[in-house]
């Protein structure tokens, strides 16, 4: 087996996800929140009001999943729901109060883990590193596997990598 300064850089990334999202986890547990569920509340919060299919489509999940997912934050109390004025069959989500204080302590955690993560390091390495991920991105967009597909048709396409648990 070889040793970490011989990994390649993909066995380090994939190690460096694995570490980051399972602080992650750990940290949102106190706000009795899984990652996916954090997501739709990012995701309500950037876009404010959306419908449960539309929801569903920028996430990445199928519809009967959003629904599980959405009864949860409903029960403590981070979305509420409004029938759509014009057509009775959509429901509009929404942020709730709550919901809103939610995504501040987020933001919270991730400035926190922005901290570990980044000890030690310059800020220009910050944004050296932030400018090569995003470059990478942008390679493997353009790989001939994935020729003219933008990251959330790609994940529209794909659906989630991972099995979500809401």
């Amino acid at each position: 087996m070889k040793n970490t300064e011989d990994a390649s850089v993909f066995i380090i990334l994939h190690q460096l996800l694995h570490l980051s999202k399972y602080q992650a986890m750990k940290r949102m547990e106190t706000l009795g929140l899984k990652p996916s569920q954090a997501g739709i509340l990012f995701i309500l919060s950037c876009e404010g009001e959306l419908s449960q299919r539309s929801l569903a489509d920028k996430i990445g999940i199928r519809p009967p999943s959003m629904t599980v997912a959405l009864r949860k934050l409903e029960e403590r109390g981070y979305i509420s729901k409004e029938q759509d004025a014009k057509d009775q069959r959509i429901v509009r989500i929404r942020l709730s109060g709550k919901g809103k204080e939610c995504i501040e302590a987020l933001e919270g955690i991730m400035s926190d883990m922005e901290e570990v993560l980044y000890q030690g390091i310059t800020p220009e390495e910050m944004m050296l590193f932030r400018r090569l991920v995003l470059a990478m991105r942008e390679n493997l967009l353009g790989s001939k596997d994935l020729k003219g597909i933008d990251f959330e048709t790609f994940i529209k396409k794909m659906g989630p990598p991972v099995r979500h648990e809401f």
